[in-house]
């Protein structure tokens, strides 16, 4: 159940201050500002806290979204072995995908334990154990000086996506420094407690930065695409799984470079979707787009909006399964049927998209008829065109690819290698923003 308590003397209020860089404080007063999962929540003198039971807990601080700049607080656990996990979460999308920096009080003063006193996870897969299987020591690190395990202390996030700082009491040298294992880099800010832990929050500042503004990319997952998805809202024993995280480990390097995050769009494409969207990416749906859906699209297109459209052979998906020719046609680019060709491999021409001629993956495609053609395959060259860029009067842009391989950062292909997908994507994205 979950449950607000608060005590007679809620009169003192608790304020958080939750700023933005120029900007006045608010005061967050009312109760309603939080939502709970899995714990009850008291409030007392500006000190909140959550009890203790089974499995994790967090109390949301709703209608957060942050993304850059530095949370503060003071935090308090207990010296209970096993038994007092506390932090703070962030990049929240819902209460099961998160990331989260947080402390095991009881480790503080054990000298042999002294590397495991603060963690950083991304959840749901990517929790303690498995990042330190697969990664010893580089999620988790020491506290210098220890605070003492039953003792408030004092933590400040410094984030910079990717990058996350953790500094302990003030300490000017951070405690933890890490990469956000988390293509999205912002979500809802909540505060966490651990396994049958029990925890106390105060003084809670959240600074965010908004002077540097990022590109946001929308992923289409919600068409049945081939290839692409969140992999954190897939199951572990989706064989599809390691694939997906190689290929958004990818995605990310390519984001950090253009200066973008990625967002997933799980159901149907909207206005109010594509609002804060820059670029549409949209691989291999093998689902109708609505008339509502398509018109949409159009407009966003028709607004400045980027859109990188992907096709494959009739293999992945037809032009039966899937009306993306709709979405096209206004602006002079179709998809056509297969290009007769076998060898793998292929190139682009130094163009606008491109600034030098690259060298990508490539086998079996189909034509993209109109735009202005960039990519082709190296067997047959320039009879046909399986990539192609347009422009429209009110400044979109569409990049249409009839093959997928390069989107999905294949290097290697049949004896081929050394694609350079990394830069291809990286050009796309640029051009396109």
């Amino acid at each position: 159940m979950k449950q607000f308590s608060f005590s007679p003397t809620w009169a003192i209020m608790l304020f958080l201050s939750f700023t933005m860089m120029g900007q006045s404080n608010k005061k967050l007063t009312d109760p309603d500002s939080w939502e709970v999962q899995n714990r009850d929540v008291f409030f007392d003198m500006g000190v909140i806290h959550l009890d203790d039971r089974p499995g994790d807990g967090v109390l949301w601080l709703k209608g957060s979204d942050f993304h850059n700049g530095t949370i503060e607080l003071d935090i308090k656990g207990k010296d209970k072995t096993q038994g007092s996990f506390v932090g703070l979460a962030f990049n929240g999308k819902n209460d099961s995908i998160f990331d989260a920096v947080y402390f095991r009080p009881f480790n503080f003063n054990d000298p042999e334990k002294q590397d495991h006193m603060m963690q950083y996870i991304a959840m749901p897969h990517l929790d303690w154990k498995k990042l330190r299987e697969e990664h010893p020591g580089k999620y988790e690190n020491t506290i210098s000086p220890a605070p003492q395990p039953n003792d408030w202390f004092h933590v400040t996030l410094n984030i910079n996506y990717p990058e996350v700082k953790v500094y302990v009491n003030h300490s000017m040298t951070p405690s933890l420094v890490v990469e956000q294992i988390n293509l999205s880099g912002h979500g809802k800010i909540g505060l966490w407690v651990g396994e049958s832990s029990e925890g106390w929050f105060k003084n809670i500042s959240i600074k965010e930065n908004k002077m540097n503004s990022l590109t946001h990319i929308l992923m289409d997952v919600g068409h049945n695409p081939v290839f692409w998805n969140d992999p954190k809202s897939m199951s572990m024993e989706n064989e599809k799984i390691g694939r997906v995280y190689m290929m958004s480990e990818e995605l990310m390097k390519t984001a950090n470079n253009v200066h973008a995050q990625v967002d997933y769009a799980y159901g149907e494409l909207s206005d109010d979707l594509l609002a804060n969207t820059d670029i549409l990416f949209i691989h291999i749906p093998k689902k109708q787009y609505t008339e509502n859906e398509v018109r949409a699209i159009h407009r966003f297109i028709d607004g400045g909006g980027g859109l990188f459209l992907i096709m494959d052979s009739d293999y992945w998906s037809s032009l039966n399964d899937t009306n993306v020719n709709d979405i096209i046609a206004p602006y002079g680019i179709q998809y056509g049927d297969a290009i007769p060709d076998k060898l793998p491999g292929g190139h682009t021409i130094k163009s606008e998209v491109t600034r030098k001629p690259l060298k990508i993956s490539y086998h079996e495609a189909r034509k993209v008829l109109g735009g202005t053609p960039f990519c082709y395959g190296d067997e047959l060259g320039k009879a046909y065109s399986f990539g192609a860029y347009a422009k429209t009067m009110k400044g979109g842009k569409l990049v249409v690819m009839g093959d997928a391989m390069t989107a999905l950062y294949m290097t290697s292909w049949q004896g081929v290698d050394d694609y350079q997908c990394q830069d291809f994507m990286q050009d796309v994205f640029n051009w396109l923003k």
